[in-house]
């Protein structure tokens, strides 16, 4: 059996736009489950409002790195690690650039391989997603002013950081649609579509990688 950790945020803890939470088997991480079967384990590790390496000044125990160690070793040995953070450090609070949030992001790999989490005490291999779009803000546009253009950047950033640290990369933009409610969460297709992608990747980067 192939062990997958699928490390995120509010999208990948299913937070609907309009409050509450998508289903099990309606998240991009229970599709994936389903359309790999037995022979895969996928494990679901969304919580909302998570950052790379900060802390929230006002939402506790965000910390993505702080709680990514432990469960590295609560599920390990892993043979992928799924990262898709990004979105939260966007906020205002932080005041941070694409390049921070992208140095922010590579810690969090480095942290990975320190970490011997995969089989035989080797690194698992790594698929980073750079965040969906975000598009037009609604009760969120207060929080997360100038962060259209800043995931953006973000995006490009993120994937040379993949070319440099010999990760695997995907742009959930360019597949994922975004519930115009809050402009910030997929919506019921956005999950379907990433879950379409991921399926094949997560095959194709485990077969690649033996």
């Amino acid at each position: 059996m192939k062990t997958v950790l699928c490390f995120g945020d509010s999208n990948t803890f299913g937070e609907k736009a309009s409050g509450g939470r998508f289903e099990r088997w309606e998240r991009w991480t229970g599709q994936v489950q389903k359309r790999l079967g037995d022979e895969y384990y996928i494990i679901e590790e969304g919580c909302g409002g998570r950052t790379t390496v900060w802390d929230d000044p006002i939402e506790e125990h965000k910390n993505g790195k702080k709680y990514l160690i432990p469960c590295l070793h609560s599920h390990m040995p892993l043979d992928l690690v799924v990262i898709m953070l990004g979105t939260n450090d966007l906020k205002n609070r932080f005041s941070l650039s694409a390049l921070d949030i992208a140095y922010s992001i590579e810690n969090i790999i480095l942290s990975i391989y320190k970490e011997n989490c995969g089989k035989d005490a080797r690194n698992p291999s790594i698929l980073l997603i750079s965040p969906p779009q975000i598009e037009n803000l609604t009760k969120l546009a207060d929080i997360l002013i100038g962060a259209k253009k800043k995931r953006e950047e973000l995006s490009g950033r993120l994937e040379t950081l993949a070319g440099e640290l010999r990760v695997h990369f995907l742009d959930a933009a360019s597949c994922v649609t975004i519930d115009p409610q809050d402009g910030v969460h997929m919506d019921l297709q956005g999950h379907a579509a990433l879950a379409n992608v991921i399926s094949e990747r997560i095959v194709q980067i485990l077969n690649d990688d033996k």
